[in-house]
């Protein structure tokens, strides 16, 4: 296993594109997603797969923190369900400045931005992935 850690900035559409890319098929814990209001900061850990490593079979651990944030919305999501998992799909930054973390099942968080920053950040060792997206040609999976 190889432990180069990866980090990343984003500033605007295309950087959140690539960051999306990146994160696709991660799975985040309830338990580890936080919004400090006052602070005006969002974050979560996930479990992202290494696509970056050539081949690469490996799940590790980053922090998405996303600065800026003016407000933070909810849909399909039970934040007292400290135990359930979200599995996320994309991020899309859309107009008027929001930030839509888009998760399987039509669970959704709206992030309303401000003047925003955002850094993913790999931690720790990767491990072996024990189970792998499949996504067939028709968007149905498999």
């Amino acid at each position: 296993m190889s432990s180069s850690l990866l980090k990343l900035r984003a500033k605007d559409a295309e950087d959140v594109q690539v960051v999306s890319a990146v994160l696709q098929d991660s799975i985040v814990p309830v338990c580890d997603i936080a919004y400090e209001k006052d602070a005006g900061t969002f974050m979560f850990v996930a479990q992202r797969f290494r696509r970056e490593a050539s081949g690469s079979t490996e799940r590790i651990c980053c922090a998405l923190t996303i600065t800026g944030v003016l407000a933070a919305h909810t849909n399909k999501i039970d934040l007292g369900d400290s135990e359930a998992m979200l599995d996320l799909l994309a991020i899309i930054l859309e107009p008027m400045d929001c930030l839509t973390f888009v998760f399987a099942g039509g669970a959704q968080i709206r992030l309303d931005l401000g003047s925003w920053d955002a850094v993913l950040e790999d931690f720790g060792q990767p491990w072996p992935a024990l189970c792998h997206p499949c996504h067939d040609s028709t968007g149905k999976g498999v």
